[in-house]
């Protein structure tokens, strides 16, 4: 028999059988630069800084805290002269003035005047010491101070320690003081315009408490 030859095997179709090559992946496209804002103005940051603190300050001094200078010693020996203190304007929301609270105010009167028995108060602002309350009775004799609630009853005399020429004030009263109203001096009781010469002060007139001496530096403290 004879011997058969193999045959030769055809070579593949081209591309027959061949691998498939993967598609090659498509890049990312690059990030995009951040977006740049446009440098802030130095004087227009300036500007508003200046504004907000201007704006804060106007807050705190029309409804919190306020300074105020003393121009007359009407209040010597507690202040003297050019003296600035700082008032709070928010404590009397929460509750009346008491006796011998420093209070800064606007006295009953028309323009710089204070005047006794107007409704309207003046333009001109006092600082004087709260002696007595909606109610009470006062006379003052020899320089002391009497109060009684109700008139003739529950009568003790006031030791007021803070004032200056107390012996030299002329003698008053007796005088009772409407509700609502308040009846105020200066420590300094010889030389102060006071409730003895303008009347009650009403509460809806007062601005608030003056609680801490800020100038001069030597007289900082509290009141």
């Amino acid at each position: 028999m004879a011997d058969v030859e193999p045959r030769p095997s055809e070579p593949p179709a081209p591309g027959a059988g061949d691998p498939v090559a993967p598609a090659a992946e498509e890049a990312p496209p690059p990030p995009s630069p951040p977006s740049r804002r446009p440098a802030a103005n130095p004087f227009v940051e300036l500007i508003i800084i200046l504004a907000v603190a201007f704006g804060l300050a106007y807050v705190v001094q029309a409804w919190v805290v306020k300074p105020y200078r003393i121009p007359t010693g009407s209040m010597e020996p507690t202040l003297d002269v050019g003296d600035r203190v700082l008032v709070n304007r928010l404590v009397y929301r929460f509750h009346g003035p008491h006796r011998g609270d420093i209070i800064v105010f606007h006295p009953p009167g028309h323009g710089n005047t204070a005047e006794r028995g107007v409704k309207s108060e003046a333009g001109v602002t006092y600082i004087k010491r709260v002696i007595g309350l909606p109610g009470e009775t006062l006379q003052i004799t020899g320089g002391i101070v009497t109060v009684c609630k109700p008139a003739g009853r529950n009568c003790h005399s006031l030791d007021e320690h803070y004032t200056e020429g107390s012996l030299t004030a002329p003698r008053y009263g007796p005088y009772t003081v409407p509700q609502g109203d308040y009846f105020v001096m200066g420590d300094n009781r010889g030389d102060s315009l006071d409730s003895r010469y303008w009347g009650p002060l009403p509460r809806r007139n007062i601005i608030g408490e003056a609680f801490l001496i800020y100038w001069p530096p030597d007289r900082i403290g509290l009141l």
